[in-house]
């Protein structure tokens, strides 16, 4: 299929004046539900030229997905109408004027427009990289007197923010192997259909690359009976054919799916499912926690020591416990908080220095300085190892920047490789797991050229990995990256390698979402975050830790070397 049509020259829009004078009027109170919003849009007029057809059609089509495209279809022959599929594809265009050309002779209109993203018929956005372009034709003829759109490919084309308005992420729910955890994929919506939509995406499973990572309770004979969720009063109600029953747990982890997926929606409090007009499940329940959040202490190395940070103060390990070997650095924290690792010359060590938490350690200037070395025990033999991973399971992941397989130092004393003929031949900058397990980031470079993908992690029911999916691609634009940290299961940070003397780029990528830049920090050797943009910390070479404020950043701890939350 062609490039889908895209350029709307138009931005869909309504405004009402506000009155600015006149009597103040007492409420009662209720608020009524907002109304999705549903633009104007006007079908061709006799006098339009081919260039007014498309675009118009453009405009149309564009406001379609808010409503059901009987308008777009004005502008298209009788044939082309009824061929015509608007849901094939959305095509996302940044904003700004593009002028079509009319090439009389052929019969065709053409655009040529900065290209965002592109959103397939199951609602996967992907990014388009920095000054990608879309090319766009259009077959116009005369009919009936009058110029129609004969030939166009499938799909509407959009502004980014008519798409901002018109379409709404929504993070479909699946379960990690032991079902125990949520694990989401993005998909972006309708937002006046967002929960038929969703439950129609959620019922067909997740996408390829993630399947064997994920569990789902509906089978591939399930269905919705109604195509239509109904949201009365804030419940949204979900019939599905009697070909959707599996066992007993599949129909409750099913239904917790559903629950879990309609109540990210503002008009859902409450989510009604039943089979045969009989509820999904009612002899056994599902209940998926959220993936784990780390806790507000973080990991730190200073002076040789160490300790953590609650966001105010600092401690560190009394002096008996010892010292970090000289250059230790990438330090890495698991979720319990029960062990610590850190990358030294031969390898990545694991240490329980910190088990104690919080009370367990001293104020830094509460004794003399330590001597001798910390007790810790090799996990992983790796030259050149970049900053390690835990997983909410508390396997350690390691990977050499000399590229090879991942090593995976599973509790208990077991190691893992995993992903070598992935990365084979590649220079391995920073890698890190998601919060849920069921994804890996990993910054790589081949050729020369940085590389940001992400695959899917396959575990068996005990929670150790046992394979690596197929990676895909995300983060169009992002350079080359230093550090990954995750900001919540669907989201990362990458920090960007500095220029001498310049600031570093930092760009936060979205796994099924967008790809942003951030005001840069000053040249920065580490990143870490809790939850969420607002919680990203920065490590610089001199020892200052910044933090988030705003849209910029401000100093929140000195002298310390590397800092890291959980993960």
């Amino acid at each position: 299929m062609s490039v889908v049509a895209t350029a709307a020259l138009l931005s869909l829009t309504a405004c009402a004046s506000i009155p600015s004078e006149g009597p103040v009027a007492e409420g009662n109170g209720d608020v009524e539900p907002v109304e999705p919003f549903e633009p104007i849009v006007q079908g061709p007029a006799p006098q339009d030229d081919p260039a007014a057809i498309v675009t118009g059609f453009l405009t149309a089509s564009a406001g379609g997905v808010a409503t059901d495209f009987s308008i777009a279809r004005e502008f298209l022959t009788s044939e082309a109408a009824a061929s015509w599929d608007p849901s094939a594809q959305v095509t996302v265009y940044d904003s700004g004027s593009v002028a079509p050309e009319f090439d009389e002779g052929a019969g065709t209109v053409t655009y040529e427009v900065p290209l965002g993203s592109t959103v397939d018929d199951s609602g996967r956005l992907v990014d388009a990289t920095e000054g990608e372009v879309a090319q766009l034709e259009f077959s116009i003829v005369e009919e009936n007197g009058q110029w129609r759109i004969a030939e166009l490919a499938d799909g509407v084309v959009i502004s980014e923010a008519n798409f901002d308005s018109f379409y709404r992420p929504v993070p479909l729910t699946f379960a990690t192997p032991d079902l125990s955890t949520a694990a989401y994929e993005l998909r972006w919506l309708p937002d006046n259909f967002a929960a038929t939509a969703a439950a129609r995406e959620l019922i067909e499973g997740p996408s390829g690359w993630l399947a064997d990572a994920v569990e789902t309770g509906f089978p591939a004979t399930a269905a919705l009976a109604v195509e239509s969720v109904v949201v009365t009063d804030g419940v949204a109600t979900v019939d599905l054919t009697a070909q959707s029953a599996g066992t007993l747990t599949e129909r409750a982890l099913a239904d917790e799916q559903l629950t879990l997926t309609l109540t990210t929606l503002p008009d859902v409090t409450e989510v009604d499912v039943r089979i045969g007009g009989l509820p999904i499940a009612d002899d056994v329940e599902v209940t998926l926690e959220s993936p784990p959040i780390p806790d507000r202490y973080a990991a730190i190395v200073t002076d040789g020591r160490l300790g953590l940070w609650d966001g105010t103060d600092v401690r560190v390990t009394p002096a008996e416990i010892g010292l970090l070997p000289e250059g230790a650095n990438g330090v890495a924290r698991d979720y319990s908080g029960a062990q610590a690792a850190y990358v030294a010359n031969d390898g990545v060590y694991l240490t329980n220095a910190l088990s104690g938490g919080w009370d367990g350690l001293i104020d830094p200037s509460a004794t003399d300085g330590a001597t001798g070395t910390i007790e810790a025990t090799l996990a992983v033999a790796s030259a050149d190892a970049v900053d390690p991973s835990f997983d909410p399971y508390g396997h350690l992941w390691v990977a050499s920047r000399l590229g090879g397989p991942l090593t995976i130092a599973v509790s208990g004393g077991e190691s893992v490789e995993l992903g070598d003929q992935w990365l084979a031949g590649r220079a391995i900058n920073a890698m890190a797991l998601s919060r849920s397990g069921t994804m890996i980031a990993v910054q790589s470079r081949s050729g020369g050229q940085p590389i940001l993908e992400v695959a899917a992690v396959v575990r068996d029911e005990s929670g150790v990995p046992i394979a690596l999916g197929e990676p895909i691609a995300v983060g169009a634009g992002v350079g080359s990256g230093i550090e990954i940290t995750w900001l919540d299961d669907l989201s990362f940070a990458v920090l960007g390698e500095a220029v001498e003397g310049t600031a570093s780029p930092l760009w936060t990528v979205g796994v099924g979402g967008e790809t942003s830049t951030l005001a840069a920090v000053r040249e920065a050797t580490g990143l870490s975050a809790r939850t969420g943009v607002t919680s990203l910390v920065a490590t610089g070479a001199d020892g200052t830790v910044e933090e988030r404020s705003g849209t910029s950043w401000t100093v929140a701890l000195e002298g310390v070397s590397d800092l890291a939350y959980a993960g």
